[in-house]
């Protein structure tokens, strides 16, 4: 019987993910499945060639997977799954704090150029939570952030340091002001809760052709903005659809315009400031 018939390949995709390569978490999963065996029984079972299967046996022994006994032919058995595991996530544990202080230091040291700082498209919730996530811990001066109901269960694991905070969150729920301030008390958060049903129709400073028509269409539940620093922007490109994706720039010039804009759109619809602006927004 082929191991494939046996052994389910999303076991051997997570050994791999564990840091077995594919030769090793075949071996390793065929020694659970054998209790013992000696490398010619594996080298038929999974019809690979004899110098794989020993090196995948030698490898899983020094990292402490398999036992080798002390026989001819030698046999060898797997140490029980539990234990295996949590070599491996020790073993992971140990790489990444070795690995984050020499990473964190060549971040320090990067090389920069006199190009143009490049405009990034990051899709997909998961990579755009990581982000969100990355941004708020290396903000070292001030983060200011707009977030719509879409993205707003992103902030629940973002670690901040006590740095000026100013939160917009565009939200149809009633009860979540709580929850926000919570999560954020003790800091310097200066905290804005703008329910959605405020935004029904464009500030009247607003002056571009059909904008009211336009603005039927524009969903604030999917706005996302966070600016560290001044030095780091992340922005939602999603204003008419339901796709996740956002746009990621260190340009200085980008990131000075989003603010500006900012200080004069979204403060309108912040409740106690509806003094109109001198200045208009139109088309051109």
């Amino acid at each position: 019987m082929a191991d494939i018939d046996i052994i389910p390949p999303a076991l051997i995709m997570s050994l791999n993910t564990l840091g077995l390569t594919h030769d090793e978490a075949r071996v390793y999963a065929t020694l659970v499945l054998f209790d013992h065996a000696e490398a010619k029984e594996i080298v038929e079972y999974l019809s690979l060639s004899k110098p794989s299967v020993y090196k995948a046996l030698e490898n899983l022994a020094d990292r402490g997977l398999a036992i080798k006994q002390k026989s001819k032919p030698a046999r060898y058995r797997a140490i029980s799954p539990e234990m295996a595991i949590s070599i491996l996530m020790r073993d992971h544990e140990n790489a990444s704090e070795r690995a984050l202080p020499l990473l964190e230091k060549l971040e320090q040291e990067k090389v920069r150029t006199d190009m143009e700082e490049p405009l990034w498209t990051i899709y997909g919730d998961a990579n755009i939570e990581h982000k969100i996530q990355e941004l708020f811990r290396k903000a070292k001066n001030h983060i200011s952030c707009i977030v719509g109901d879409h993205y707003i269960q992103f902030l629940e694991h973002v670690t901040i340091r006590d740095i000026p905070l100013r939160l917009l969150i565009i939200t149809a729920s009633a009860d979540l002001e709580e929850k926000i301030r919570e999560k954020f008390s003790g800091l310097s958060a200066e905290i804005h809760i703008i329910p959605l049903e405020n935004l029904t129709s464009p500030p009247p400073f607003f002056t571009i052709p059909d904008i009211g028509e336009t603005w039927k269409f524009l969903k604030f539940e999917n706005v996302l903005e966070v600016n560290i620093d001044d030095e780091e922007l992340l922005l939602s490109v999603a204003f008419f659809s339901k796709g996740s994706s956002v746009l990621n720039t260190c340009n200085k010039g980008a990131i000075i315009q989003i603010k500006m804009f900012n200080q004069l759109f979204w403060n309108w619809f912040i409740e106690g400031d509806k003094s109109e602006p001198s200045s208009s927004i139109h088309e051109g």
